[in-house]
């Protein structure tokens, strides 16, 4: 009986840790970038459609949360990454991947911040109007002329978007 017990606040421990770190990365995000906010299925599909994702591109979604974009952009056979700083999203995330293997997929723990999309063809995003100049700056710098980025509810300050759908902008990258 006691044997149980332990094991029940062994799990309760576990479950509170995880807890606090979701908590501790949403807050960090939410200061960083932006807090992770799952997008419906329908918008994700229509965020892939404009994007004009091909099997020969590669596709990052710039915080990928439970990896929800990622998976449905892999379905066009591109090269998918996800880039998720929350520990508890990137792992759940990973195990999906572990579930349902594909080859197109990768997902990485680190921050978007620092994170290299020099060779990326299209990038989807979430962020929160006062983060948006400061990547609009890292993207506009970095990644390459012609290379797509797909926003989603929030719009670049100065910066005319190609394509508006709803809450979906599409910005082309330009020097």
């Amino acid at each position: 009986m006691t044997s149980i017990i332990a094991a029940i606040y062994s799990v309760l421990g576990l479950f509170y840790v995880l807890l606090f770190l979701f908590a501790a990365y949403s807050l960090y995000a939410m200061i960083s970038a932006a807090p992770f906010v799952p997008t419906a299925k329908k918008r994700v599909k229509k965020m892939i459609s404009l994007s004009g994702l091909r099997n020969d591109m590669t596709m990052m979604d710039l915080g990928s949360g439970d990896g929800r974009i990622v998976f449905e952009a892999a379905k066009t056979g591109a090269h998918c990454v996800g880039i998720e700083i929350n520990p508890v999203l990137y792992y759940w995330s990973r195990i999906k991947q572990g579930i349902r293997p594909r080859k197109n997929v990768l997902f990485r723990r680190e921050s978007l911040w620092e994170t290299d999309v020099s060779h990326i063809d299209v990038l989807t995003i979430f962020f929160i109007h006062p983060k948006m100049e400061k990547l609009m700056k890292k993207l506009r710098t970095e990644m390459k002329p012609g290379a797509l980025i797909v926003s989603y509810a929030f719009t670049f300050p100065g910066w005319q978007y190609e394509i508006k759908d709803d809450k979906i902008y599409v910005y082309r990258v330009e020097r």
